[in-house]
């Protein structure tokens, strides 16, 4: 349920200079020190599991550095999609396997107690024969408060706060753009099969204070402490719904069907089909709230689509009663019922 963790420590240059000398030539190691003057200067460290180690400049002679991992490539020492599950196995074995990491970078660093945890991305892999189209129906979600899609890229879905991340994508695609099936690690490619990825990356001082205080972890936390299913399962599941909703995705005409089957008043069911149709208009839920408060006459009728944030709010609630997404699946699809690929998993 976490992919990849980041822990920073601050030194000094002295320090820093130490852990240089062990990769570049003396007079290399001075430059380099000046680079990171505004920017991170990554160390061209290979280890599995360790996906990044850089150097920045904080202030006089102090410098932050920093480590990426990837909890499951570190522990099985290759690249992986599957996730770190947070089960007390795996906790065992990253106990085992990260300080021996640490001081393979170098002898002089302290162990990973010491370090901050400045982000962790708490991860799951869902299961779907429809991953492409459920991409897709994701970007048509809700968009929450101060969110916005800053790269607009095909085969993920992605929303950015200041200090929060949500990607949902094609693993598949994802891994094709960057591992040819010629190389060292083309199994990669048969494991992200019918695989839609949740990253929740949680990111920052501000963001990490609140997950510790909300869990009641210690005051200075380490990554042990953040190593809990349930923080992972509760921080994937709010967003998922959040953004994407429980409920299955169905046509246009099947969601009809689907609601005119249930207990509604008449009422009640003719005001949800309108506002389903808004939203299919809209090409978003979040669009379609806009045009909802605003009101909006549906097209190619003279049917006036109007209301307040509750109404809208409820009739999301009550679509969720039902397990019905109220983003339909286009017609140009000629596909009726795609199930939420949350169903692949089980959160308690």
């Amino acid at each position: 349920m976490i992919h990849t963790i980041e822990l920073s420590i601050t030194t000094n240059r002295n320090k820093v200079t130490k852990i240089l000398t062990d990769y570049y030539q003396l007079e290399e190691v001075q430059q380099i020190i000046a680079n990171t003057k505004g920017k991170k200067i990554s160390i061209p460290i290979q280890y599995p599991g360790i996906m990044d180690v850089s150097i920045s400049h904080m202030y006089e002679d102090y410098y932050r550095l920093y480590l990426i991992i990837e909890l499951q490539s570190l522990i099985i020492g290759r690249r992986t999609i599957d996730v770190f599950d947070c089960s007390d196995e795996s906790i065992y074995k990253i106990r085992s396997a990260l300080p021996v990491a640490i001081q393979n970078i170098s002898s002089t660093l302290p162990t990973e107690e010491r370090w901050t945890v400045t982000r962790i991305d708490y991860t799951v892999n869902l299961f779907s024969e429809y991953v492409e189209q459920c991409v897709n129906l994701a970007k048509k979600g809700r968009d929450p408060y101060r969110y916005k899609d800053t790269i607009k890229l095909p085969g993920s879905s992605y929303r950015q706060s200041k200090t929060v991340i949500l990607n949902f994508y094609d693993k598949l695609d994802h891994i094709r753009k960057y591992i040819g099936s010629t190389s060292p690690n083309a199994y990669l490619l048969e494991e992200a099969k019918n695989i839609f990825r949740i990253e929740i990356q949680c990111l920052g001082n501000k963001k990490l204070k609140h997950i510790k205080n909300k869990y009641k972890l210690p005051t200075y936390a380490n990554i042990y402490d953040y190593l809990r299913s349930d923080i992972a399962k509760e921080t994937i599941f709010y967003y998922y719904k959040k953004v994407i909703g429980t409920g299955d995705y169905y046509s246009m005409n099947e969601a009809i069907n689907k609601i005119q089957n249930s207990t509604w008043s008449n009422r009640k069911k003719e005001n949800i089909i309108k506002w389903l149709r808004l939203i299919a208009q809209a090409r978003s839920v979040s669009n379609a709230r806009e045009q909802f408060l605003a009101g909006t006459v549906l097209k190619n009728t003279s049917t006036l689509v109007k209301g307040s944030q509750n109404t809208f709010t409820n009739y999301i609630n009550s679509c969720e009663e039902i397990d019905l997404n109220p983003v339909t699946i286009p017609r140009v699809w000629k596909i009726k019922y795609i199930p939420n690929p949350i169903k692949s998993l089980k959160i308690n």
